[in-house]
């Protein structure tokens, strides 16, 4: 009988430990998870703040490519702004009403000069804006006259005073035109 006693306690001893190793088991189980969980939710916090900063850096990137190719585009800018008036000198000299034998002669070297720095500035993206004859654009066209004239539409430009410019898609300098009322 003291065998089955001890038996009995052995076999409660076992049973007891066993409860116990489930209950610790089971309060492991829980930690676990918990801490599974609050890894997810930093992992998913450290994923969302990856992501806001790496489109952050893809607009700042977009941004400055885009800001490098206007200021690739429009550098000669200031420069051709300040060529301009001699192209108008050119012109004015060019059009001289009834010139000798010697003018004409000097006039075409001065022509082709004239055509050479207009090629130039037209390898470089400038354009001259066409005002005669087309109808008013204040984006394009500074109006400093108007004029009655019947051979003309309403708001049709009847003299370019100026010549205006663009440089590739930008007004440089707009037309300084008479415009018919």
């Amino acid at each position: 009988m003291a065998e089955e006693k001890k038996e009995e306690e052995v076999v409660e001893e076992t049973v007891d430990n066993q409860e116990e190793t489930v209950e610790t088991t089971d309060s492991k189980e829980e930690s676990l998870e918990s801490q599974m969980a609050k890894l997810q939710e930093e992992v998913n916090t450290w994923k969302t703040d990856y992501y806001k900063v790496f489109a952050d850096m893809e607009n700042l990137k977009r941004r400055l490519e885009k800001e490098h190719q206007n200021s690739l585009k429009f550098m000669m800018q200031s420069f051709i702004e300040e060529l301009l008036p001699v192209v108008d000198n050119f012109e004015r000299s060019l059009n001289v009403q009834n010139p000798s034998e010697e003018v004409k002669t000097f006039l075409k070297g001065y022509q082709m000069i004239f055509d050479q720095l207009m090629n130039i500035l037209q390898k470089n993206g400038v354009e001259v804006i066409e005002a005669q004859g087309k109808e008013f654009d204040p984006n394009f066209h500074q109006a400093v006259m108007t004029a009655n004239d019947e051979n003309f539409g309403h708001n049709i430009v009847v003299e370019e005073l100026q010549k205006g410019y663009k440089l590739k898609d930008r007004v440089i300098r707009a037309s300084l035109v008479k415009v018919n009322e």
